[in-house]
């Protein structure tokens, strides 16, 4: 395909379909999908990525190839030091017979090699549709997440892969059961999980549950990251595609302290582009979000003031399965079923938007300071007015 037609994209055309993608570093990333079970001609494939943002430069370093009996690659996550963990299912005549080692990890070597490590199972295989839709190490790799597309979550101590706590099953709630999101908070405290209808805090520690949030009227929960230990962003999509928004929660100073909090969340909701219609994907790194709309456009937004910053318009020729950003927060890239990658160079945007807060902070700085000077001076005039009144009439 051919890229965006915009100044800062470059693209790459990886040959598959891409169903998931997280940056290793800043100019390494990781993308894995492919064509699923079956003699259909696209492998199943791990593909690490060496990007040169300044020559605007993507090319592939080093492929794995999966086993083509086997699912595609449906979710993935890593950790600083280059652990892959990747939901993979086995296949179909496996999980008939009650065997799925859905949940794999690789080891991305310094020379971007990919060894195959281990692989394991959690869930029960009692449903051929059932996949790892959800894979989220911490920020420390203390914990690593995985969430079913049937409603299960487990939450897994890291390296030794032993259940945290209990896994946390909603598979029979109905429409609460589509689990969409997992995060942890950057402290490591809190996990976050989101279904349709609300967003779930749980101690990361213990599972307890810590609080539930709701949308917006009219509006379904699509995606959650932590921008900081006491800031969610999240993603509502209006009902009957009707448009999206981007929410902050600010949470309360005692969320981590008691169960039942003495505040609410601040919450700060900011309607998207008209073009959007509905939110596929989403991703954050503090100040910088973005997100993926169903009308194949790419979004970058400010965490503070949720504007939007930068929109890339038609990136992808069809839908877009995930967006991620680099540990810096430079670059994003978002993949598609249509078998594209595409880099958007953001730091310049960052900077250049940081650069109109300042400017405006200043100006309305140096404006307050002319007023307070004007009306010291008044204040002194008068003063001294009031003094030679006193002194006139003193004389009379």
């Amino acid at each position: 395909m051919p890229p965006p037609s915009d100044a800062a994209s470059f693209s790459l055309d990886i040959r598959y379909p891409v169903y998931a993608a997280v940056f290793a570093s800043d100019t390494t990333l990781i993308v894995a999908g492919g064509g699923g079970e079956g003699k259909n001609g696209v492998a199943n494939k791990i593909s690490v990525l060496n990007i040169d943002p300044a020559e605007k430069k993507v090319e592939v370093a080093e492929e794995k190839v999966l086993s083509k009996d086997e699912d595609s690659p449906m979710s993935l996550d890593v950790t600083e030091e280059g652990v892959i963990a990747i939901g993979v299912n086995s296949s179909t005549a496996a999980i008939k017979t009650g065997k799925n080692e859905h949940l794999r990890l690789f080891k991305l070597e310094s020379d971007n090699r990919i060894e195959t490590q281990e692989r394991t199972q959690l869930f029960t295989a009692q449903h051929l549709e059932e996949y790892q839709k959800c894979t989220r190490f911490s920020p420390a790799a203390t914990y690593l997440a995985i969430a079913s597309s049937v409603g299960i979550m487990h939450c897994l101590a890291f390296p030794s892969l032993q259940p945290q706590f209990p896994a946390i099953d909603i598979s029979g709630a109905g429409g609460e059961s589509d689990i969409q999101d997992v995060d942890f908070s950057c402290n490591e405290k809190l996990l976050s999980y989101t279904t349709p209808n609300s967003v779930t805090l749980l101690s990361a520690v213990s599972g307890e549950k810590i609080a539930e949030y709701f949308p917006p009227p009219a509006s379904t929960f699509r995606g959650v990251r932590f921008a900081s230990h006491d800031t969610l962003i999240l993603i509502s999509n209006h009902a009957r595609r009707r448009g999206a928004s981007i929410l902050k929660l600010t949470l309360p100073s005692d969320i981590y302290l008691t169960k039942q909090q003495s505040q609410p969340p601040v919450r700060t909701l900011r309607s998207l582009h008209a073009g959007v219609k509905a939110v596929t994907a989403l991703d954050c790194r503090e100040s910088i979000a973005c997100l993926a709309g169903a009308d194949l456009s790419v979004v970058v937004v400010r965490t503070d003031t949720l504007r939007e910053i930068k929109i890339i318009r038609n990136a992808h020729a069809f839908p877009v399965t995930r967006v991620v950003i680099n540990p810096s927060g430079t670059v994003m890239a978002s993949t598609s079923v249509a078998q594209s990658v595409v880099l958007v160079k953001i730091e310049g945007v960052a900077a250049a938007s940081s650069r109109r807060v300042m400017i405006t902070s200043t100006i309305v700085s140096v404006v307050v300071i002319v007023i307070i000077g004007v009306l010291v001076q008044l204040l002194v005039q008068r003063q001294v007015l009031g003094r030679q009144g006193d002194m006139t009439v003193g004389e009379d």
